[in-house]
């Protein structure tokens, strides 16, 4: 079983990886460069809004300005987030629109929204006609690597629809390649490009991702009638 990840891990997730026996190359789809942010917004936010783990080093520069509550994307953000805040502020969603429907609930709010300038806008579209207002602060900016890969994978783990969308730029793969997705939206845009064998773990972290699919792995194996063949 050899995989492709699109982009590097924590040793954490590189050693799960080994102790499935898996091989493994890395190649980056996104180039992430950190955008240094001098300054936030003088008008007071009601909430914070933190999607990408890129986004973290400046929430850390600001903590001392952080308002009562924090929203964040995926239980990675809310652990590292309650490293600096107290837990009793944070607030976790699986996805966007998740968040999208509780704060559709509310009025005359404001939000910072420390985000990619490359971003998926499902918060802005879904808070269109309110009367919320989101400032976005760019914490980092990502461009596409479009790399050309020189092998054949069993599975390609991808962690964003724009990562996918690199990766596809120069690259055809398979049917029988599996793309492990972070989450359903990279799923979503994997089915509008054609690719149909896809895995989508049950919530977007990239341990779970590993540990569901090599469960699915195993499932599969051990569901597999065991044909004999006569002599």
């Amino acid at each position: 079983m050899t995989v492709l990840l699109t982009k590097s891990l924590p040793s954490s997730n590189l050693d799960l990886i080994k102790s499935f026996s898996w091989g493994f190359d890395i190649v980056n789809a996104l180039e992430i460069s950190l955008v240094d942010v001098q300054k936030l917004p003088a008008n007071q936010a009601d909430a914070w809004i933190v999607s990408s783990r890129n986004s973290l080093p400046v929430v850390q520069k600001f903590i001392a300005e952080a308002p009562a509550k924090i929203y964040c994307i995926g239980n990675w953000m809310a652990k590292e987030l309650g490293k600096i805040f107290e837990p009793s502020r944070i607030m976790s969603f699986k996805k966007m629109n998740d968040l999208v429907g509780k704060l559709q609930k509310q009025s005359n709010q404001h939000f910072l929204y420390f985000c990619a300038d490359n971003h998926r806008e499902e918060l802005e579209e879904g808070m269109r006609g309110s009367s919320t207002v989101i400032t976005k602060i760019f914490t980092h900016e990502s461009s596409l690597t479009n790399p050309i890969l020189k092998k054949d994978y069993d599975a390609v783990f991808v962690f964003s629809p724009r990562s996918a969308e690199s990766l596809l730029t120069n690259n055809a793969f398979a049917t029988k390649t599996t793309f492990a997705c972070i989450g359903p939206t990279t799923a979503s845009y994997l089915m509008q490009q054609g690719i149909t064998n896809t895995f989508t773990a049950s919530y977007p972290e990239a341990t779970i991702l590993l540990k569901e699919f090599h469960e699915r792995l195993n499932v599969n194996t051990s569901t597999r009638p065991n044909v004999k063949t006569q002599p």
